[in-house]
């Protein structure tokens, strides 16, 4: 289901990239009051509460102007510890990661597969699981992909 308008992603693309962040997710959460948008930023050198706020200073005005007449519920965050991986840039960011799986279909009898990001060639990731198996995984049979935090 779409949410938004295209013009309207686009509009917060720019102005999130033009604040040096990168516009990593938008997850959409109907509510009795509106729609809540979660707006995930990134940045090389992470994201704190100061970056939020400027984000959405940055982008409220954008929803301010919406004529469709919608309740807008805007947060900004930064995608967290176990970010979800969506593009081939992060796969490629976070090689060497431990990362979790879940398919939109079966792979070897499984839906859900953890274990470190090894590589990304063209549409494919290889991980390899706890019992040291290479496993390759085509990108779009992934519906959700996490990074797995280690705290030491």
């Amino acid at each position: 289901m779409n949410y938004l308008d295209k013009n309207i992603e686009e509009e917060l693309f720019t102005s999130v990239e033009s604040l040096g962040y990168e516009l990593m997710d938008l997850e959409f959460n109907p509510q009795k009051n509106g729609l809540k948008i979660t707006v995930f930023i990134d940045h090389d050198n992470g994201i704190d509460i100061d970056d939020c706020v400027n984000a959405t200073k940055k982008i409220s005005p954008i929803f301010e102007n919406d004529e469709s007449e919608k309740n807008y519920i805007i947060e900004v965050s930064s995608p967290g510890l176990d970010r979800k991986l969506i593009n081939k840039e992060h796969f490629d960011r976070f090689i060497g990661k431990s990362i979790k799986i879940k398919l939109k279909t079966k792979l070897k009898d499984r839906k859900n597969f953890k274990g470190q990001l090894l590589n990304r060639i063209k549409d494919t990731i290889t991980i390899q699981d706890h019992d040291n198996r290479e496993i390759k995984i085509d990108l779009k049979l992934i519906d959700v992909c996490r990074i797995v935090p280690v705290f030491k």
